[in-house]
């Protein structure tokens, strides 16, 4: 429980706790760039996509060192295509951070629909040039006023 992290082992602290955190921005990072206000977002246009040919728009989402929720310090590159989902994902560890990969570049796959919201399960890539694969399983939503969980599909 977050409400008791301050009692925990540091561990659990400095290393599992900032990496579950970290890696369900993997999940819902969509969500953060709308609902993080102190992180800067910004729209830098067509750009070409960091994984083979093709080109997308690169939209950045940069969290300040201090004081930057979650991910102080980090900077998400999202590649979006036409239809408005990641393609690619270009992510930066911010400085001073337990250090388990500095740069991930990644593809975002195996789009699913979990109720109304459309979320991708599978990022595969590299971290720090060595391949890396983060992924998914068993996802449900329940929306606002439902007692039924919906697993995506």
């Amino acid at each position: 429980m977050r409400s008791q992290l301050s009692s925990q082992p540091d561990n659990v602290k400095n290393e599992i706790d900032p990496s579950f955190n970290n890696n369900q921005y993997w999940l819902w990072l969509p969500f953060h760039a709308c609902w993080d206000t102190s992180a800067k977002v910004e729209d830098t246009g067509m750009h070409k996509l960091p994984i083979g040919g093709g080109s997308a728009r690169r939209v950045v989402v940069t969290y300040p060192a201090e004081g930057g929720g979650y991910t102080p310090g980090d900077t998400w590159e999202m590649y979006v295509g036409p239809d408005n989902r990641i393609q690619q994902l270009l992510w930066r560890r911010g400085p001073g951070k337990p250090i388990i990969v500095k740069i991930v570049i990644a593809k975002w796959l195996d789009y699913k629909k979990a109720g109304p919201i459309v979320v991708s399960f599978d990022h595969r890539g590299t971290g720090d040039g060595k391949p890396l694969r983060i992924f998914f399983t068993d996802v449900a939503v329940k929306l606002a006023g439902s007692d039924t969980w919906v697993n995506a599909q």
